[in-house]
């Protein structure tokens, strides 16, 4: 090939990528006008531009009235922020999907009395060679199109740190008036990073005052990086508080795992690094009070109280990685840290894009109830050391009732610390302390974990309480 004909194609290129950026361009602008009847709605949505100003103070004010309308303190919130790519408008694929999870959530759990809110805000400002393959849970083009989630990142941490955090402080209010119980935030991918940035200070400053936190934030597949998750790693919960902050990253996640440490120079996202407290995966069939056979380190391991639970409804398993940083070295420490961060399979969350399903929102109902069961605390057992020789199975897990929502277990129950398993033969006792380090290597081999061994143990520095800015007020 002639350098004449290489010059020709590099043109075309060029062309061709200048016109898909003109063709391309997304506006900075609200798609959801809130219509006379906003304050009887149960679905909202509000939108950020840029600056992380709201578009459209009336969204604000028509969920307003609709939280004041029945003055029920019994009132949630459930939130989703969406991510790289999206934005507000009726036919993205975010916004269809969360209006389905939401009603989904409504339907089955009447007794929460759920308010939808979508975060809206512009997800690309441009679509080069029209290559995001954001609809695709599974898609390996994609990361192709990586350059534009710089300029994004940015604007992503804007909008927490201003818009987002500023809305959540008008919530806030809201439950101190009575007219909310709480608020659930779910991010996904540049999503998870407006939620990281929007409550990593008020998480902090919650836990440094010991007051109660209702609220709970659910990062999907974030794109973050470890540094920006600091300091929220050496947190503690508070007086056995449920974790403030969960995070759940997929192992088969190509984007964040692969082109986002390849783009970030090295750096790893927050999900697929030290940080991981626990690992999840699915109960074969979903059935978790079947019998399993494992390796008899992992026997050991899930048969030490609070290493290992179950959502039986959901047929989730969740276990405690221990020693991937130097505070998390038993199952408490895991348990007690104030953000748990979730390795997980790949048929609970399919790749970067495989969220908001189905088998997510009854997942979340059945975490809410225990929740609501365990009136915010972490049952003890999972937080506290067994004597020396002493191994309890408690009772009690969440089952699915009449109507497709869950049942509490009994006063003082616990979820399971596992399902049936396959014994080993040779009767040893479950492991002490000392057996935990070579516990943990089978656990996170059986798991397939990808663990990178650094260490983050800083002490926290009390930040300063930022002013509350009415998030209405346009700027």
């Amino acid at each position: 090939m002639t350098l004449k004909k290489i010059a020709l194609y590099k043109l075309a290129i060029l062309a061709v990528l200048m016109v898909s950026l003109v063709l391309s361009h997304i506006p900075d602008r609200a798609w959801q006008m809130p219509g006379a009847d906003i304050a009887t709605q149960n679905f909202h949505t509000i939108e950020f531009n840029d600056q992380g100003e709201p578009h459209e103070a009336a969204q604000w004010q028509g969920l307003q009235a609709r939280l004041r309308q029945s003055g029920n303190a019994q009132q949630e919130l459930l939130i989703f922020v969406h991510g790289w790519h999206h934005n507000a408008a009726s036919t993205d694929e975010n916004f269809i999907a969360f209006q389905h999870f939401y009603q989904q959530m409504a339907q089955s759990d009447k007794q929460r009395n759920l308010i939808g809110l979508y975060i809206g805000w512009r997800g690309d400002k441009y679509d080069p060679f029209w290559l995001d393959g954001s609809d695709d849970a599974e898609s390996m083009v994609e990361p192709l199109d990586f350059p534009t989630i710089f300029q994004r990142k940015t604007v992503a941490s804007r909008i927490g740190q201003q818009g987002l955090s500023q809305l959540l402080d008008a919530l806030d209010a809201e439950i101190s008036a009575g007219y909310l119980q709480r608020y659930t935030v779910i991010g996904h991918s540049l999503g998870g990073a407006v939620a990281l940035h929007a409550s990593k200070d008020r998480i902090r400053q919650a836990i440094i005052d010991k007051r109660e936190n209702p609220n709970l934030f659910i990062l999907l597949n974030p794109a973050v990086n470890v540094d920006e998750y600091k300091p929220l790693d050496s947190l503690l919960s508070v007086d056995r508080q449920k974790p403030a902050m969960v995070v759940l990253q997929s192992k088969g996640d190509y984007a964040l795992k692969e082109a986002f440490r390849w783009m970030k120079d090295g750096q790893r996202a927050m999900g697929n690094s030290w940080a991981i407290t626990h690992d999840v995966a699915r109960c074969s069939r979903a059935d978790c009070s079947k019998t399993e056979y494992m390796p008899e380190a992992m026997l050991k391991h899930d048969a030490i109280p609070g290493c290992a639970m179950t959502l039986g409804t959901s047929g989730w398993k969740i276990r405690a990685r221990l020693q991937s940083r130097t505070n998390v070295q038993t199952c408490p420490d895991a348990n007690m840290q104030a953000v748990w961060v979730l390795s997980v399979t790949d048929d609970i969350i399919n790749g970067h894009n495989g969220i908001l399903t189905p088998d997510h929102a009854i997942a979340l109902s059945e975490i809410m109830g225990l929740i609501d069961h365990y009136r915010n605390q972490i049952p003890v057992s999972a937080v506290t050391v067994a004597p020396e020789g002493q191994v309890t199975f408690p009772d009690g897990q969440l089952a699915p009732n009449a109507e497709g929502g869950v049942v509490p277990p009994a006063e003082g129950a616990l979820p399971q610390p596992d399902a049936a398993v396959e014994q080993s033969p040779t009767g040893e006792v479950p492991p002490q302390s000392g057996d935990i380090a070579d516990v943990n290597s089978a656990v996170n081999s059986a798991v397939n974990s990808d663990v990178n061994a650094e260490a983050a143990d800083k002490p926290a520095t009390p930040p300063t309480e930022p002013p509350v800015v009415d998030p209405l007020k346009q700027r």
